[in-house]
């Protein structure tokens, strides 16, 4: 009984390998490092059985690659034809290889397919018993990762002018900075601990839920993990400017800030521990999510020690309180507009993947954000002034470590996918804020202009009062004996 089984098993490799054709393979079999505009080369290795030689001798091979998403990333050379002088004996068979180079044009994840066979029209089974194994192709594939250059001159331009504008920017915030109203912040955080709670407790919970509801249905976990990440994220600086433009209480958003960056870096990894598994599911093999905590406490710093700056320099020479006040507005809406409309054409690649479906997930987080934080204040009594602080520290979120923490913790370009929707929640966040400057602006010029009209009436109404009296004082100087006379007349002797 062994003996028929070895014989079987021998019949069948020998059976086998007379019908082998040939074999292909690509060394390495991927490329994940590919970066737009650039090239990366791997080697195909074809061996033929030698059995076939004799198809050569008359007949041309030909190698095409076909990539499955021409947008993304295509071959130099898509077809190339062979002869039997092209290949070498090695070991008994005919071998082949040459160089396949790939050109990245857009991130993103694709597969490039190379096949081998005849050039030439196909075989008669009468040619030989065996024609069928030649006319079937043999294929190979490469797998192929393609990715933004992150050292990209307009990236690195971009964020070094924002970083010193920011800079400057808190200076001036530090001049208006109240430091009274700071201490009675801390004194008494109740504004604090509000914006504490919807910070750290609505926003993540919220950001779960939308990732839920619009992306993972649909199968877009990238999507849902950048949503989820923004949402953990503590709130950021932009929150101070807009607040000044607003007229809320700055010192109870300064303060805000302050005390969600540094909850952040408990306060995000415990958010990021109990629920990203729920994303992480079919998303990466070896995904392991890493906390940038220098990311979070170098914003930290980036905030807090121009402010001091601003402080110190208010107390030392108080005559540039008045000119910092009065170029402060200015330059912060100077400051966003530059993020606003750089920070787009940086990321203007981005254009090319966003859908409708990662635009309203990216903007329900921050504008339902401002709405749960305006409530909650609200229905806790706040004064409008804080009101203000809390519906806006509660709505904008610090992106850049939401974006930072993606660009640590995955590989290009599930990084830069996942990082297009704290993207597009930063575009979209300040929509509803400058409808709300718009409306706020003609509110405050609407009752300048009654306050001034009031005031306007009331003056002239005291001018005619002045004239009045003093024309009547006038009269009784000029006519005396007509005082007399009155005088006389209302007299009780007469």
């Amino acid at each position: 009984m062994a003996i028929i089984q070895i014989l079987l098993n021998l019949f069948i490799m020998v059976t086998a390998n007379a019908k082998w054709f040939a074999s292909m393979k690509f060394d390495p079999p991927y490329i994940h490092d590919l970066i737009v505009g650039k090239n990366r080369t791997v080697e195909l290795l074809i061996d033929m059985n030698t059995e076939y030689e004799h198809y050569s001798h008359h007949n041309a091979w030909k190698v095409n690659i076909k990539s499955s998403d021409e947008g993304i990333a295509i071959p130099v050379e898509t077809e190339k034809r062979l002869t039997l002088s092209d290949f070498r004996k090695i070991n008994g068979l005919l071998n082949y290889k040459y160089n396949v180079t790939v050109t990245g044009l857009f991130l993103g994840k694709i597969s490039m397919k190379a096949s081998f066979k005849l050039a030439n029209d196909s075989l008669s089974e009468n040619d030989d018993p065996f024609a069928y194994e030649i006319e079937k192709d043999v294929t190979a594939e490469l797998d192929v990762w393609v990715s933004q250059d992150s050292k990209r001159l307009v990236n690195r331009i971009f964020l070094s002018t924002l970083i010193i504008l920011i800079v400057i920017a808190n200076v001036l915030m530090g001049f208006e900075l109240d430091t009274n109203m700071v201490l009675s912040a801390i004194k008494i955080p109740v504004a604090p601990f509000i914006g504490f709670c919807t910070q750290f407790l609505a926003m993540p919970l919220l950001s779960f839920a939308i990732a839920n509801v619009v992306f993972l249905p649909y199968g877009l976990h990238s999507f849902a993990l950048g949503l989820f990440v923004t949402g953990c994220a503590p709130g950021g600086g932009a929150s101070n400017y807009w607040t000044v433009l607003l007229d809320g209480n700055l010192a109870v958003s300064v303060t805000m800030t302050f005390i969600s960056s540094l909850a952040a870096l408990f306060m995000m990894p415990l958010w990021i521990y109990m629920l990203s598994s729920h994303f992480l599911q079919d998303y990466h093999p070896e995904a392991n999510i890493t906390i940038p905590y220098w990311k979070i406490v170098s914003s930290l710093l980036t905030m807090v020690i121009p402010l001091i700056i601003g402080v110190m320099l208010a107390r030392w020479k108080p005559h540039w309180q008045e000119k910092a006040k009065k170029i402060s507005r200015p330059f912060i809406i100077f400051v966003l507009i530059f993020l606003i409309v750089f920070g787009t054409i940086a990321n203007l690649y981005m254009l090319r993947i966003i859908t409708l479906r990662a635009v309203s997930g990216g903007l329900l987080l921050p504008w339902c954000g401002f709405g749960i934080g305006c409530l909650a204040a609200i229905f806790l009594r706040q004064n409008p002034p804080n009101v203000t602080a809390i519906s806006i520290e509660t709505g904008i979120q610090n992106t850049g470590i939401a974006i930072f923490l993606l660009k640590i913790s995955f590989p290009d370009p599930d990084a830069d996918i996942s990082a297009l929707i704290p993207v597009i929640a930063a575009s979209m966040t300040p929509i509803p804020l400058l409808m709300a400057v718009g409306v706020h602006s003609l509110i405050k010029r609407f009752k300048h202009r009654h306050i001034g009209r009031d005031n306007l009436e009331q003056s002239r109404n005291k001018e005619k009062i002045v004239t009045i009296s003093f024309v009547e004082k006038k009269s009784h100087e000029v006519n005396p004996l007509m005082n007399l006379s009155v005088m006389s007349d209302a007299s009780p002797l007469k």
